[in-house]
């Protein structure tokens, strides 16, 4: 057999290896994929429908927005800060709270009122 004939016979081996592995790791990450998917709906479907409610809290001496928000905060919220954003927005805050300031501050329920 000659020199280039193996040369390709060889190189198409690699090609059809390569398009092998392509193939197997496009299956993989279509499996995760859909996986993750349907894992995700599922999650969604286990939890209880919830409702966005507000309610008022006096702020009292010492008090900060941070120890507010952390009495308060419900695990629809991913963070604290985004939380505390929301508070501040609902608001109008700047960067103090009063002695006696009323806040309205956001809350979730799976009780429809």
């Amino acid at each position: 057999m000659s020199r280039t004939r193996k040369e390709r016979i060889l190189q198409r081996r690699r090609i059809q290896r390569n398009r092998r592995i392509a193939s197997i790791c496009a299956m993989v990450v279509l499996s995760l994929s859909v996986s993750i998917l349907f894992h995700n709906f599922s999650a969604l479907a286990e939890r209880p429908q919830t409702y966005k409610y507000y309610t008022e809290v006096r702020v009292e001496r010492g008090d900060t927005l941070w120890d507010i928000a952390t009495e308060h905060i419900t695990e629809e919220y991913r963070s604290i800060n985004e939380y505390i954003r929301e508070i501040k927005e609902i608001n109008h805050l700047g960067a103090t709270l009063q002695y006696g300031q009323v806040l309205t501050i956001p809350y979730y329920s799976d009780v429809k009122k």
